[in-house]
């Protein structure tokens, strides 16, 4: 079961509940459940204007449906380009009105800012804005000037837009960076739509973080097209002499872009006239492109290991026994995490003088102290075991070896960006599977940042975003599950333990009816979630390909203040 949220765009002052981790909606083929409305002749002012913003869903020939409900002269005014605001709790108040005449202000919560290109970024804040409107016939019409860009009902939002993921590779075209994005689901041509917007680039905030297989002017050659036996035709031109290197990328992001979205193979893909590559021509598979496969999580037999009395332990089916080397036989570990593949550790141990030292080292090894520092947060692995992140008295680092292990350095990582979205110090910085986005919780708030890698190899923390506005500033934990969601502890008794998606919509809450806060850890992986209360450690997973309904006792780590560590 892949742990994502599924939850709409709801009001930011609180975290709906939900009995178990769901799978976010998946990109649906089919048309909107309810139609975009049309002026009706029995429409009042206020519900008019109701209409009005659920039809500026539908964004085709420059939100022509929104505009029947338009004067022409405001019509011709109105420049529907740019963002669209999502609009909860709508109130509208009538200031004044004639029989021909109405004036009336629109106010609402601002909960979400659909960019142009897809991505949908959590806002917060209040929205009114001033409509004029006048009859036309025996029907009222939106008269006078509006706001530039278009707004939109959040229940509207919900029923006729769908999320999807595109893929982009990291800098060196060898794996996949999610970039989520939301479409209009009224149309019949979402494969076509899907790769249009893939080749078109990332979104703006990943745009110095990633790269594409794709070159400057390459373009669709007329719309995706079905196989008459399954799958689909993809032709692509200005794909010119790239290499094969470039060339399997290419097909990489297309295969796992359509196969998310749920259209499956096989996947011809031709360029300029023939196949993309001549071995591949009869159609590829995700077979094909498996070492990019975004989900894929490295086999390991490390399962959870727990941090009691300051030594690291491994859970067992009887018990626990201590992890071989002196992290297991000391009492000096106060976080720890383990590389995915387990094979490697980076723990904080406390030392003399209220100092502290993150070690880094095989898995039941002997570590090496890379820093030291007053402070030190728990620490986080990027995209493999080469690289462990860490603020080191509220700096961010990055510590890194060489794919050969003889050579190693501790670069300083700018976080200047951080203060601009949240004050206070960062107490928590987790490197999402995929190596490019970070999650930090700042001053008790979670933020969203990207990993920027300058032309001399310089760190940067770049494009931070609140994460979601309905967590709050309680946030005391934090951990991604999948390089798209994020499992968070927060210092509350309701709802302490929520998951949120990178894709711009609220967090959710989990189940909490067993738990005893205050949550003081969580870590996840992609099947199972583990929290760290008051009474000891607890699981919220899956038995049997079904969800749990109650968070279980994890039996030989029921102690307070054990910790759950897992690979």
């Amino acid at each position: 079961m892949m742990l994502a949220v599924l939850c709409g765009l709801s009001a930011c002052g609180s975290i709906p509940s939900s009995s178990s981790p769901q799978p976010i909606t998946a990109f649906e083929r089919q048309g909107p459940t309810n139609a975009v409305p049309v002026p009706q002749a029995d429409m009042d002012p206020e519900s008019l204007v109701r209409a009005f913003l659920k039809a500026t869903a539908d964004p085709d020939s420059g939100h022509e449906a929104a505009r029947k409900f338009l004067t022409t002269t405001s019509s011709e005014q109105w420049d529907d380009r740019g963002d669209m605001l999502i609009i909860d709790e709508i109130n509208i108040f009538v200031d004044q009105r004639s029989e021909d005449a109405v004036r009336l202000r629109l106010i609402g919560d601002n909960v979400g800012t659909l960019k142009t290109d897809g991505e949908l970024l959590p806002a917060t804040g209040r929205v009114e804005t001033t409509l004029s409107l006048a009859r036309v016939g025996d029907q009222w019409r939106i008269d006078g000037p509006l706001p530039n860009g278009t707004m939109l009902d959040r229940n509207q939002f919900e029923t006729a837009y769908r999320g999807a993921t595109l893929y982009f590779t990291n800098r060196s075209l060898e794996h996949l960076v999610a970039d989520p994005r939301w479409f209009y689901s009224g149309k019949d041509t979402e494969a076509t739509e899907l790769l249009t917007r893939l080749i078109a680039g990332p979104a703006a905030d990943l745009a110095d973080a990633v790269d594409s297989g794709f070159p400057n002017g390459a373009a669709l050659r007329g719309p995706v097209t079905a196989l008459n036996d399954g799958g689909v035709r993809v032709e692509l031109t200005g794909i010119g002499s790239s290499s094969t290197r470039d060339r399997t990328a290419l097909a990489a992001q297309i295969i796992w872009t359509l196969d998310a979205a749920d259209i499956g193979g096989p996947y011809v893909i031709n360029a300029d006239g023939g196949p993309l590559i001549p071995e591949r021509a009869p159609g590829w598979q995700t077979t094909d492109v498996r070492s990019f496969d975004p989900t894929a999580v490295p086999a390991t037999d490390v399962g959870l290991n727990i941090i009691r009395s300051g030594a690291l332990l491994k859970v067992t089916d009887s018990g626990t026994v201590p992890v071989d080397g002196p992290l297991g036989s000391g009492t000096a570990v106060r976080s720890a995490v383990i590389s995915a593949d387990g094979e490697t550790d980076a723990a904080v141990l406390a030392r003399a003088e209220r100092r502290f030292d993150l070690v880094v080292g095989p898995y039941g090894a002997n570590p090496a102290v890379v820093t030291s520092g007053v402070s030190i947060t728990r620490p986080s692995f990027g995209q493999d075991a080469n690289a462990v992140w860490a603020v080191v008295d509220g700096q961010p680092v990055q510590w890194m070896r060489d794919e050969s292990g003889d050579s190693e350095r501790l670069i300083p990582v700018n976080a200047d960006a951080i203060a601009t979205v949240a004050r206070g110090a960062i107490t928590e910085l987790q490197v999402a599977p995929d190596g490019v986005r970070v999650a930090l919780i700042v001053g008790g708030q979670v933020v969203f940042a990207v990993v920027s890698t300058n032309a001399d190899g310089g760190l940067s923390l770049t494009s931070p975003r609140i994460a979601a506005y309905n967590i709050g500033n309680r946030a005391v934990s934090l951990d991604w599950a999948s390089p798209t969601t994020l499992m968070v502890a927060r210092d509350t008794v309701e709802s302490p333990v929520a998951q949120l998606s990178i894709n711009g919509t609220p967090a959710v809450g989990l189940l909490s009816g067993n738990l005893s806060p205050p949550v003081r850890a969580v870590v996840a992986d992609q099947s199972t979630v583990y929290v760290g209360d008051t009474l000891g450690v607890l699981r919220l997973g899956s038995s049997n390909g079904q969800p749990d309904q109650y968070w279980t006792e994890v039996e030989p780590a029921m102690a307070p203040d054990v910790i759950p560590v897992l690979p």
